[in-house]
């Protein structure tokens, strides 16, 4: 019964974590794809969107809103998304998307903690400077 109770233990918390490691995973994926869909839709945003001089992005608040939108189908908390236009040494124009922020565990197993970072950002050629 002893050892019984010590393997039930040991694979109770082994599928635990199995179930916590894949959530991670699969949030930290989505967030990615998230930020590289919002990276592909502000390359492409139309010029009647941008300053009529310099070409800037000047309210990225769609593309925000879409990078919100498809990462609340698998964490509904609070994440950072910001739009940054920027040119290279090469004088290439870029902009990237940052997604940021923590996103909680499942559950608090002892020694791991109860949350994780997460901090991406994608870069694409900006295709309508």
């Amino acid at each position: 019964m002893a050892e019984l109770g010590i393997i039930i233990v040991l694979l109770v918390f082994l599928v635990m974590g199995i179930i916590e490691f894949g959530r991670a995973w699969m949030i930290v994926n989505m967030i990615t794809q998230a930020a590289r869909h919002g990276a592909r839709a502000a390359a492409v945003l139309p010029l009647s969107k941008r300053n009529a001089t310099t070409h800037l992005i000047t309210d990225s608040s769609a593309i925000v809103t879409q990078v919100r939108n498809q990462i609340q189908n698998v964490y509904a908390g609070a994440l950072d998304v910001t739009v940054n236009p920027q040119a290279d040494a090469g004088g290439i124009p870029l902009v990237s998307v940052t997604v940021a922020g923590t996103v909680p565990f499942l559950f608090n197993l002892p020694g791991v903690g109860t949350s994780f970072a997460v901090n991406r950002s994608v870069i694409f050629r900006d295709e309508g400077r």
